[in-house]
């Protein structure tokens, strides 16, 4: 039985749901006040409007991971970011969280931080989202958890280097493009994945990705679908919300086919 969890949407002007992915989304007016297309709201919009998992979707998702060593792989895509188990306990499951979502309220805790981007990208004084005091929050990691960081660095407290040659020997061990061994990592998705798969992780629940347009998040949508696919070939468990668009298609020429097609 599907785990059912409604996504509100904005009830401000020309704010709706899109029908492809369930994002609240404004619809754009012009040739005299005709509807366009739709743009996306960012989390940073909606934060306040974000609703947590019900109970019952809660309970079910409890028993899912009992005994199983779970880790919440969290994003900003506001279809299903807060629906990731904040009240739960880090003994029941892992949150992994990214960038600068601790600006966000609806962030309860995280047991383990990644910042990937390389210095100058963080250092910034306003970064993505109008986001300022960033920089000074991973100086101070007031959690005191684990920084995931392309390398080690003295101004942050509990920083990791992330271990991508380790990463890489697991997962790409036996590919090669011609000579050359590749590390296929195009968002922090991605080196969330790596650590999951490399810590043997046995449930893996994914929170706030969706990769549903098709400028920035083609490519990574792609990467996010190959490091879901190995992990399955692994038998790691993996569970997203309702309507999410990883690993999503129609059924290639299931229209009018046999027993088994149409459930």
């Amino acid at each position: 039985m599907a785990l059912l969890q409604n996504v509100p949407v904005l009830s401000q002007g020309d704010v709706t749901r899109c029908p492809t992915c369930g994002m609240s989304v404004r619809i754009v007016r012009r040739n005299e006040g005709q509807a366009d297309h739709y743009e996306p709201i960012g989390s940073f919009q909606v934060d306040e409007h974000l609703l947590p998992v019900d109970d019952i979707t809660a309970a079910k998702l409890r028993g899912a991971r009992k005994g199983k060593k779970t880790v919440a792989l969290v994003g900003l895509s506001a279809t299903s970011c807060s629906l990731a188990p904040f009240s739960e306990s880090k003994e029941e499951v892992e949150i992994w969280c990214l960038n600068e979502m601790h600006h966000f309220s609806w962030v309860k805790r995280a047991d383990r931080w990644f910042q990937i981007h390389c210095s100058k990208s963080w250092k910034r004084e306003t970064a993505k989202r109008g986001i300022k005091g960033h920089y000074d929050w991973l100086k101070k990691n007031p959690w005191n958890i684990p920084i995931y960081m392309q390398y080690w660095n003295d101004e942050i407290p509990n920083v990791v280097a992330y271990p991508l040659k380790e990463v890489c020997d697991l997962v790409f061990g036996n590919f090669r493009r011609g000579e050359e061994k590749i590390k296929y990592f195009t968002s922090t998705f991605a080196y969330y994945m790596g650590i999951a798969i490399l810590e043997k992780f046995e449930r893996i629940e994914i929170y706030g990705f969706e990769m549903s347009d098709d400028v920035e998040y083609v490519k990574q949508k792609a990467c996010a679908e190959f490091w879901v696919g190995n992990a399955m070939g692994r038998g790691i468990e993996i569970y997203t919300p309702p309507n999410n668009q990883l690993l999503w298609s129609g059924l290639y020429g299931g229209h009018e086919m046999g027993e088994g097609w149409e459930s």
